[in-house]
């Protein structure tokens, strides 16, 4: 994508995340028009609703994102138009403001907390080294469905108290969840009958372990209180969907990604490989840059506004691109660059920050370096064994499949 048009670029569009190259087309929005009107072309979900601005600019982001006054959560984080209740069901606090946001964030916090997230470290070890090992024997694999995507449904669940018959289902929902725009004019169905099941499980599991707590995270939850009073079994299952939503996709599709990485970066690979402990950390936070699991996230003007000169109307979507700040080239030397020891690395792969950080982003960071170490301690010699596939989704940088072989270590 050479000499771009930038007036031709549509991030409404399905069609552009077709497109395996979209970063020139960024890098053309970022350097040409940082902040640029979409329209929803006819055939996507949203089709005949208002547009959005999209903001590509790090700083820009940043700004977004930290400012919860002038830019509200409260009408939904999707591109299109949503009721509070349809945003409710589908994001629970996440499409909220405070107060009410940062109370019913305060539930889940400590679980997520660096400090909690550490009680998961051998279960996330002993998956790792488990699911890794029940393909190498066989010389070759889908990285992505058979190693990175069921691991941190494995960990996730575990964490939330889900049984194991289930936890293939949860995954499919998730999927669907949050890139069913693949899905065209079928997508708002699609989407929310996913989120309403999660959302169900979630609230007849709460019911259960009301009977029987455990020392898991959703038993934590229906304990606690907010102001004064305990969470109803409708309220536990937003809050479980909220978590295996997030918990599932920053790691699975990291981890699909990394290999995709070293494959194309295999003196990255083995610099990983050499020194899986020390290279580990920032080896993590480079590939949450270079990959961005989660693109974007719209805000509403709450009064008329600028971004970068351009004039913003009260009540106007304002949709931050994560993916596009992680390449800015006014912030990261080389940003088309993969490095595993690349530091500092102020990414926004977890959000611009503010109050709307991702929650997932603890059990990320300690769950990915194991499924990093042990693909790399027991798989040797890997190579490609078919051509990755995209999700051409517009709100997960998903990745569905990625073909390896590799000798048994």
């Amino acid at each position: 994508m050479n000499n771009i048009d930038v007036k031709s670029i549509n991030l409404a569009d399905n069609e552009f995340w077709k497109n395996a190259d979209r970063e020139a087309a960024f890098a053309t929005l970022r350097a040409d028009l940082p902040v640029s009107w979409h329209e929803f072309p006819a055939g996507t979900p949203e089709s005949g609703q208002k547009g959005f601005w999209a903001v590509t600019r790090y700083d820009d982001v940043v700004a977004v994102s930290s400012d919860s006054k002038l830019f509200i959560n409260g009408e939904g984080t999707i591109m299109g138009d949503q009721s509070v209740e349809e945003a409710h069901q589908e994001g629970w606090f996440l499409n909220m403001d405070a107060t009410q946001h940062f109370k019913l964030r305060q539930v889940v916090a400590r679980a997520f907390s660096p400090q909690g997230v550490t009680k998961m470290t051998q279960a996330a070890q002993n998956y790792a080294q488990k699911i890794v090992a029940a393909v190498k024997e066989r010389g070759e694999c889908d990285y992505a469905r058979e190693v990175a995507q069921p691991f941190p449904v494995e960990v996730v669940c575990d964490f939330l108290g889900a049984p194991q018959e289930n936890r293939r289902r949860l995954h499919e929902l998730t999927v669907t969840a949050l890139a069913g725009d693949v899905l065209g004019a079928d997508a708002p169905r699609a989407i929310a009958a996913a989120f309403a099941e999660m959302n169900d499980y979630g609230k007849q599991l709460a019911k259960e372990k009301r009977k029987n707590l455990g020392d898991d995270i959703l038993s934590q939850i229906i304990t606690t209180q907010v102001e004064g009073r305990s969470l109803s079994d409708e309220e536990a299952g937003y809050f479980f969907q909220l978590l295996v939503t997030a918990g599932m996709e920053t790691t699975g599709t990291v981890g699909g990604h990394s290999m995709k990485c070293f494959l194309e970066f295999p003196e990255q690979m083995q610099v990983w490989a050499n020194d899986p402990q020390g290279v580990g950390a920032t080896g993590f936070e480079e590939l949450v840059r270079w990959i961005t699991p989660v693109m974007h996230m719209r805000r509403t003007a709450t009064q008329d506004t600028e971004i970068a000169g351009q004039a913003i109307k009260a009540g106007e979507k304002v949709v931050m691109w994560y993916n596009s700040a992680n390449r800015d080239e006014s912030k990261f030397v080389n940003p088309n660059i993969f490095d595993v020891r690349r530091n500092p690395n102020p990414h926004l792969g977890f959000g611009g920050g503010g109050r709307h950080t991702c929650l997932g982003a603890h059990l990320a960071r300690l769950e990915l370096p194991f499924l990093v170490a042990e693909t790399l301690k027991q798989m040797k010699n890997i190579e490609p064994a078919g051509e990755p596939v995209l999700v051409p989704s517009r709100f997960v940088n998903g990745l569905a499949s990625m073909p390896i072989r590799f000798t048994a270590a």
